[in-house]
């Protein structure tokens, strides 16, 4: 577990995120991913309720609402919630409180690429325990410590960004985290390699996420409209799996009763 021992102030914070940028539509490629994903939670699926921590422009939530969920938000920027709430979306504006809803209110807890942002991933963690209903999951994505592209873009790779990312979890780590908080591995993942940020890190020239025409978008457009490219990213990522070595840690994890 690698952390920043320096605490950010709330306004290094406010400034930092109110500076975000956010997508302005969903690509096509990314609403198919959602679908995969939404595809492998029915099996955890009985109240219907899902909440995603972090939500961000709520893409996710849009998508899991077209396959019948309920669908829940948590998200600091106040002009994103009301975005949100207009399309149906329930939201909470700051930082996850659970006691805004009764123990065990939902199937599923999403966190897309935020536990590495909080001060406390060990209360944080705590409350999604507290949320999820006895069996229901806890799907989290977090950077990888371990991965590849920090070897090939070390000591610049530019993941590491005070005050924006604050812990650096390893499959391991943030398995005895959701371990130690009564969550039992389903599974557990590393996934991808970024080259935009690979290149970002090398050159020291930014490329925003969420630009369309960034590396990486440009290459996922070439692999969905190929096969070929289809199967060599998934060797890739099975390899990059077997080896712990990818950018992104996917974990779903199970309450236990």
């Amino acid at each position: 577990m690698v952390y920043a021992t320096v605490r950010p102030t709330d306004k290094e914070l406010d400034d930092l995120y109110s500076s975000y940028p956010i997508k302005a539509d969903l690509s096509p490629i990314t609403r198919l991913r959602f679908l995969e994903l939404l595809g492998g939670m029915e099996a955890y699926r009985r109240t219907t309720r899902i909440l995603d921590v972090g939500s961000g422009s709520g893409f996710f939530l849009d998508v899991a609402a077209t396959q019948g969920w309920s669908v829940y938000g948590v998200e600091y920027d106040p002009a994103i919630v009301h975005a949100c709430a207009q399309r149906g979306i329930t939201m909470q504006q700051g930082s996850f409180d659970p006691d805004a809803w009764e123990v065990g209110s939902f199937d599923a807890i999403t966190s897309f690429e935020v536990l590495e942002h909080v001060m406390d991933p060990q209360a944080e963690v705590s409350k999604f325990a507290r949320s999820i209903r006895p069996g229901g999951l806890l799907y989290i994505t977090t950077p990888n410590f371990n991965a590849l592209s920090r070897w090939l873009s070390h000591p610049t790779w530019n993941i590491i960004n005070y005050p924006e990312h604050l812990n650096y979890f390893t499959p391991s780590s943030l398995d005895r985290l959701l371990r130690a908080h009564g969550f039992k591995k389903d599974r557990l993942t590393t996934t991808g390699i970024s080259i935009s940020r690979v290149r970002s890190s090398m050159t020291g020239r930014q490329q925003e996420n969420v630009d369309p025409n960034n590396d990486d978008e440009r290459l996922r457009r070439r692999i969905e409209s190929s096969k070929a490219l289809g199967i060599a990213k998934s060797l890739a990522n099975s390899v990059l799996g077997i080896l712990g070595k990818g950018d992104t840690i996917k974990a779903w994890y199970r309450r236990s009763p």
